[in-house]
């Protein structure tokens, strides 16, 4: 191209042989740089990235630290203080924030709101939210208390924890109620326990009268004589319950002298008087550690009555079940065929447990519920991976964070996948979720039936007190499944899942069925919600949840609400009423007393110091002039196409337009 254009220009007699190349050099330049952009080059560009070394500063957010005399400095002074010294450190570190009380939030707003306190949870939030980039140093601020959550002082650090003792260490004159325990569920015609522990500071000689009321009526008044400073008594009462339904237990402490607080006088237990309970049964062939976790996590539920009876124990008639869970059964065995026809004929529910390849294969022919294949004879670790869409019952996102940790269980090598189930969890086998199937639900239209595939679900219930040193976890696991399972649907076409008692900080979520006349699932109607409080009438329009009905309510202040659901469904009218209570949570009105101790132990063990706050600002001096804590400098690589480079389009224009120029000057 540039060639005749050479030649041409050579014809013109106003040009001579220089121009001449010169012009066809520029149309060379600039058809060469046009189709060098159509093989889209690209260029490699590195730089040098300097990475501030991460420093996380967390924040306790409880309530116990304004049960002191500095609560005022704390509530108006406090954090704008802190942010203002700790943004020194913002020219050498990457400063994070994180706040706590029963969760970890990564936020730097300070209001000390929180009813509870969960030490160890925060280092938990960081160890699970940090994995890429770690810190390298922490700074904790806080009193010191817990109570929730396991003893900080058992956990291990990969960085130096700097700890600031927040709150007041000097013992005041004080009389409180540490805790009020009973069993959520108690039947009636019965006599409970209530146990009460009650501490004085410095209070040597002097009386308390202790006064239990129930439902706003005193039942038993005791007096306690405080014969040191550092008092601790254990009350029990006995009590009898006489009526049906929810009821309110106060504890009061009366005095005559000065305390530091009258707000810790005052504790409240909810205990559900029940008439009978559910029975449930677990049938085994060969003793397991899964039968005592499962029976051990009912048993303490207070709802359910658990037995368990080997294949081939009898019955008695009296005794109504409604819920069968079988522990590895064989097929085969005349006993279990017996007691399985005598489910279907009461149309009780069942929970199969099966641990092994044989039993898993086996039930897959004989019961036609699921399709198992596996090839080989290999077994794999897989961990539980929670459906987040799993229908029929809720956990809270605490929950379904330490399910994901829970220990793997052992499943054979294959795929295994239900048929017109609802799955609670997925087998998850080195971080990636298979479509193979843990736990499953099916929604039968005479009876409830689920299935639990793997080896080591007794391992789950040892994990829950190790993480938090309770079986909660796993009894929630287990109570949520039976009940679930056992609730019986009868005659009643309109069903409503409400709890009787909820805590003042959690969510409070709702589910309704409700069923034709067919007893199938619809939900085209819309389903109405009333709740009354304090003489106040707050209405609600449940949401379509799947062929359900869900509502969350969210959080709601302490005290006792009536409700009623009501719905119309083809010219018949549904309702259901009743009362529940959200219990007022008032655990950091009991210990004010800072545990600097603890904040000490923290520091040495991690390998970091612990300071008052008086003596932050030298803290804070001292880890910006540390020289163990650098900058990173690693090297970012970005590629960039020369085709979206705008400058090398203006040199193309540039080009045509001086080519053009020397044209129309010397040639006209």
């Amino acid at each position: 191209m540039a060639w005749f254009k050479y030649r041409k220009l050579l014809r013109l007699p106003d040009i001579g042989r220089k121009l001449a190349c010169f012009i066809a050099f520029l149309r060379f330049l600039t058809a060469f740089l046009l189709l060098f952009l159509l093989l889209q080059p690209a260029l490699s560009l590195i730089r040098r990235v300097k990475v501030k070394p991460l420093l996380i500063i967390v924040q306790d957010n409880s309530a116990s630290l304004l049960n002191n005399k500095d609560s005022l400095y704390y509530l108006n002074e406090y954090g704008a203080s802190l942010r203002e010294k700790t943004g020194l450190l913002e020219e050498k570190f990457r400063v994070e924030w994180l706040t706590f009380g029963k969760s970890v939030k990564k936020s730097d707003v300070i209001d000390f709101s929180e009813n509870y306190t969960d030490i160890a949870g925060a280092f938990d939030y960081i160890k699970d939210n940090y994995i890429a980039r770690k810190p390298e140093a922490v700074i904790l601020l806080s009193d010191g208390i817990y109570n929730t959550g396991v003893n900080p002082r058992y956990k291990t650090w990969d960085y130096p924890v700097y700890t600031v003792g927040l709150g007041d260490t000097v013992q005041m004159p004080d009389v409180y109620v540490k805790s009020l325990d009973c069993n959520k569920f108690n039947f009636i015609r019965t006599v409970f326990p209530l146990k009460a522990e009650i501490v004085a500071v410095k209070q040597k000689g002097r009386t308390v009268k202790c006064v239990l009321r129930e439902n706003g009526n005193s039942i038993r008044e005791e007096v306690l004589t405080i014969d040191n400073d550092n008092y601790l008594r254990e009350i029990i009462f006995p009590v009898e319950a006489v009526r049906k339904g929810m009821m309110k237990y106060t504890l009061s402490l009366e005095t005559t002298f000065e305390e530091r607080s009258l707000r810790n006088n005052l504790a409240t237990a909810y205990v559900n008087i029940i008439d009978n309970s559910g029975e449930v049964i677990i049938w085994y062939d060969a003793p397991h550690p899964d039968i005592a976790a499962i029976a051990g996590a009912l048993n303490t539920s207070g709802i359910f009555k658990c037995t368990v009876k080997r294949f081939g124990e009898s019955l008695p008639a009296e005794n109504k079940p409604s819920l069968f869970i079988f522990h590895n059964p064989r097929s085969d065995d005349p006993e279990y065929r017996k007691v399985l026809e005598m489910a279907g004929q009461r149309k009780t529910a069942l929970w199969y447990i099966l641990t092994g390849r044989k039993e898993i294969t086996a039930f897959a022919r004989y019961d036609k519920s699921y399709t198992a294949n596996f090839t080989a004879e290999i077994n794999e670790y897989a961990s539980p991976a929670l459906n987040r869409n799993f229908p029929f019952f809720e956990f809270t996102e605490e929950e379904a964070r330490q399910f994901a940790a829970f220990p793997p269980v052992v499943v054979p090598f294959g795929e295994l996948k239900g048929s017109g189930n609802k799955p609670l969890f997925f087998q998850k086998i080195k971080n990636t979720v298979l479509s193979n199937e843990m736990m499953s639900f099916y929604d039968r239209p005479d009876y409830r039936l689920a299935f639990f595939w793997g080896e080591g679900l007794w391992k789950w219930r040892l994990f829950s007190y190790k993480e938090n040193g309770n079986h909660d976890l796993f009894n929630t696991l287990v109570y949520k499944t039976v009940n679930y399972l056992s609730g019986r649907r009868g005659n009643d076409r309109f069903l409503c899942d409400i709890e009787s008692l909820y805590n003042e900080s959690e969510d409070i979520v709702i589910h309704a069925e409700l069923y034709n006349e067919s007893y199938e699932l619809v939900n085209t109607p819309d389903v109405r919600l009333v709740l009354r409080h304090d003489g106040k009438d707050f209405n609600y329009l449940m949401n379509r949840h799947g062929d359900k009905y869900r509502i969350n309510l969210g959080n709601l202040p302490a005290g006792e609400y009536d409700y009623v659901f009501a719905t119309d469904l083809k010219g018949g009218h549904f309702e259901k009423n009743g009362t529940f209570f959200i219990r007022t949570q008032n655990s950091e009105a009991h210990d004010v007393v800072a545990d600097k101790a603890l904040l000490s132990e923290i520091a040495r063990h991690s390998g970091g110091q612990a300071v008052d706050l008086k003596e932050v600002d030298n803290l804070l001096q001292n880890i910006n002039q540390n020289r163990n804590f650098k900058a990173e400098y690693k090297q970012e690589v970005r590629y960039v196409e020369l085709g979206e480079l705008q400058w090398l389009g203006l040199i193309l224009i540039f080009l045509l337009c001086v080519e053009w120029f020397f044209l129309k000057y010397y040639a006209g």
